[in-house]
């Protein structure tokens, strides 16, 4: 069960990519809360309260959102972060009734240690990192956990082999996903090599495409 903890959010009238920025020089981050059919409200809240709650508690915890005068129950639906340097960009809201059932994504963790990495010294592969379930907001678990001791040298688990207990959560991903694989050293060396060499492929392509940019601009810079 989540941990509910409480975060004040400061209602914002404007909106658009300057007002974002002014934000987030100030330590603050743009928002928005949605959902329960109610209209979404415009916001932002402090960042380091935002990654102290993140650290503390991660994604799925019910939070006590205060916005101006109306306080709710939500948790946090989506993180925007900036694709270079990781750093968070925007948060959405979204609103819940505890006594509604939500889907949401909850981390996969690997237990134990397989027997083709014990004895085979095989490479345990974690393909899937998050399960789609449906529940209370009050049963969302911090985490599932996946026995992983007894695969073999070419063993997988699919989705559809997790064994949840009780009836409180309920399996949206699709059944027939991977979430993990025990493979040979072999595949793994060989598939890094090929990785290698699209990687090197690509890193001789680019001098031509950037001189051929410059060329396409010094060309229209002569045409006007």
């Amino acid at each position: 069960m989540s941990d509910q903890i409480f975060l004040i959010a400061d209602v914002r009238t404007e909106v658009g990519k300057k007002v974002a920025k002014d934000l987030r020089h100030q330590g603050r981050l743009p928002a928005v809360v949605y959902g329960e059919r109610e209209a979404s409200i415009a916001c932002s809240v402090e960042k380091r309260a935002l990654t102290d709650l993140l650290r503390a508690h991660g994604r799925n915890a019910i939070i006590a959102l205060t916005a101006g005068d109306k306080s709710q129950n939500a948790i946090i639906k989506d993180i925007q972060y900036h694709p270079l340097h990781g750093d968070i960009l925007h948060v959405d809201f979204h609103r819940i009734n505890l006594a509604r059932k939500i889907v949401v994504e909850v981390p996969i963790e690997a237990q134990g240690v397989p027997i083709g990495v014990r004895n085979e010294s095989g490479i345990l592969e974690h393909m899937l990192h998050g399960l789609e379930v449906e529940c209370l907001p009050t049963d969302i678990p911090e985490k599932i956990a996946v026995d992983v001791s007894q695969m073999e040298i070419g063993d997988s688990l699919h989705v559809s082999d997790i064994a949840l207990d009780g009836d409180e959560l309920t399996l949206v991903t699709d059944g027939e996903r991977t979430m993990f694989a025990v493979v040979a050293p072999a595949i793994v060396a060989a598939e890094e090599e090929d990785e290698d060499e699209l990687v090197a492929e690509e890193e001789m392509r680019e001098p031509e495409v950037i001189e051929r940019g410059r060329r396409g601009d010094d060309e229209e810079g002569d045409a006007a």
